[in-house]
């Protein structure tokens, strides 16, 4: 089990840089990224951590957001590209939710918002699509006693 925003976003990082071949995608990255050199291309970020008192002594229930942000082509046929994306948004919304406690690091998770917009990366205009992953695990906190 972890806690840490950093492993479990390696490990979808890892989960969808193994698959990217049947998703269609060219590239994965960990962390945002300013300049997108091709596309389709994934960027795994990490988002917020929450921890709440589940017991005692110590021990908290962990919930985490991550996001995925898909990156199709630079806006030229708004249809084509919406099309790319919606695809691979939602391929890779079924990966995750093939293994939800991703390969044992969580008690669960799940792609909780897909949200659809544009971003502008390197002068550039690309369709995106951003999906919302929700993960939670139960932690023991070090004790000083």
């Amino acid at each position: 089990m972890s806690d840490s925003l950093y492993t479990v976003a390696k490990y979808l990082e890892n989960l969808i840089t193994t698959a990217k071949a049947g998703l269609n995608v060219s590239d994965v990255y960990y962390g945002d990224q300013e300049k997108i050199p091709r596309v389709p291309t994934v960027c795994v970020d990490t988002g917020s951590k929450r921890r709440e008192l589940n017991g005692a002594p110590r021990r908290v229930m962990v919930d985490m957001e991550l996001y995925v942000l898909v990156y199709t082509g630079a806006v030229a046929s708004l249809s084509a590209n919406r099309e790319q994306d919606d695809l691979i948004a939602e391929a890779v919304e079924t990966l995750i939710h093939l293994d939800a406690t991703m390969g044992g690091l969580v008690i669960d998770s799940l792609v909780s918002d897909i949200e659809y917009g544009y971003a502008l990366r390197n002068n550039s205009l690309f369709r995106t699509a951003r999906l919302t992953v929700t993960a939670r695990d139960q932690v023991q906190l070090p004790s000083s006693m």
